[in-house]
């Protein structure tokens, strides 16, 4: 099945009612079996543009799976609408009609034609069991192409699949590891690992996020470990050419690296922020543990708070302006006094969308405490939007402290 395709089917969809994770999590099911996903497509409950897609799909695809439309009300026309293309009629499967029937008596109701309507399948298909709900799945080959029909609610759907996809698909297996970078663009990072963009097992592809960079390792083989031992190989050679920007992989962050390098070196770590309004401490918080590091911090978003709670001088806002190295400066030396911590950081910007402190917005100072003493780093983001320069400026701080700690600053 080199050639597959995935429909989602409804209305709601396309009115952005729904948000389709069902594409999402059935080709993240097929990553892991080495089956590539080609095209995603949502189409609504209209016969005619559903059966064009169908078709067009039969033509396409050598597998196709269509999630929605196997309910019992009248706008639910996947099966009809694909039987008419296909040239099946349609059948009622008894066993499926008689799960259908034992759970609507058992709410006290008697079957009405709209859940017999669920028990109906195409003719000729493998009939699937729904573990968790009423509508049945099928699995239909159809000459050159393969169809599998689920369920459109989720909980349904997934069952489905993971009753499905182990007994089908055997014999391959696809392993990804996304190999995290901070201060490298897309560009310098494409260039940096171009040799091995050419490869067909393990592949290599870059990907670019809110100030990061990200590449994506894949290998096909017959088990697992085969596979992670092919993208090990590929990964040193990557981080030998980039390691130095290179902060995790997979679901790691900024935070969640710092984190774990301070916890490795047993040491704390604390957070004043003025321009991010706790969007750092945020970060830091979410990760699980970071209560054995992150002791805690402070946003001193006014002046005043500025100098009561962390010390910086009213006279040095009044003659650098509150975003100046020299408030970052004070506001870092204040966190450690008030938080006795081995690490640190303070940030003052202007976020705009207008100046309030006569800096050009997207002015940013981060103050950055280590073991040999205190460092203020200077960044601009000149024409960005107020969340972006909170963004950016949130992850540069984490990263400059991130580097300082692995010299063992």
């Amino acid at each position: 099945m080199q050639r597959t395709e995935i429909i989602a089917v409804g209305s709601e969809l396309l009115l952005g009612e729904i948000t389709n994770t069902n594409a999402r999590y059935i080709s993240l099911q097929l990553s892991k079996h080495g089956i590539p996903v080609l095209y995603h497509v949502v189409v609504g409950d209209n016969a005619a543009r559903l059966k064009e897609t169908f078709a067009k799909a039969r033509e396409r695809s050598d597998f196709v799976i269509v999630t929605g439309g196997l309910g019992p009300t009248n706008d639910d026309i996947t099966k009809t609408v694909l039987a008419d293309l296909l040239g099946r009629r349609i059948t009622r499967d008894e066993a499926s009609l008689d799960t259908i029937a034992r759970f609507v008596r058992s709410r006290g109701r008697e079957l009405n034609e709209g859940d017999r309507r669920q028990a109906d399948v195409l003719e000729g298909c493998e009939v699937l069991a729904n573990p968790v709900g009423l509508a049945p799945g099928m699995w239909l080959d159809d000459g050159g192409t393969t169809w599998l029909l689920l369920p459109g609610v989720p909980r349904e759907m997934k069952a489905l699949v993971e009753a499905t996809f182990p007994q089908k698909f055997s014999g391959a297996t696809l392993v990804s590891e996304s190999l995290r970078f901070y201060e490298i663009g897309e560009s310098a990072l494409d260039d940096a690992v171009s040799h091995l963009m050419t490869g067909s097992n393990p592949t290599v592809a870059p990907y670019a996020e809110s100030g990061e960079a990200r590449l994506r390792i894949s290998a096909k083989a017959t088990t697992e470990s085969e596979a992670n031992e092919m993208i090990a190989a590929v990964k040193q050679d990557i981080l030998n050419r980039v390691g130095d920007y290179y902060f995790g992989s997979d679901e790691d962050t900024l935070a969640t690296a710092l984190l774990r390098e301070l916890e490795r070196r047993q040491s704390t770590l604390s957070v004043a922020e003025s321009l991010t309004g706790g969007r750092v401490q945020a970060m830091l918080t979410a990760v699980p543990g970071a209560s054995n590091v992150f002791r805690g911090g402070v946003v001193t978003y006014s002046d005043e708070l500025k100098n009561r709670c962390l010390g910086v001088s009213l006279a040095t806002i009044k003659s650098h302006s509150v975003v100046s190295k020299e408030v970052a400066s004070e506001m870092i030396h204040g966190l450690i006094q008030l938080t006795s911590t081995d690490y640190g950081l303070a940030y003052t910007g202007e976020a705009g969308p207008v100046s309030s402190s006569g800096r050009p917005v997207g002015t940013v100072y981060i103050g950055v405490k280590t073991r040999r003493g205190i460092d203020v780093i200077e960044r601009h983001y000149p024409h960005q939007e107020r969340h972006v320069i909170q963004e950016r400026a949130a992850k540069d701080g984490l990263w400059a402290l991130l580097k300082r700690v692995k010299k063992g600053e």
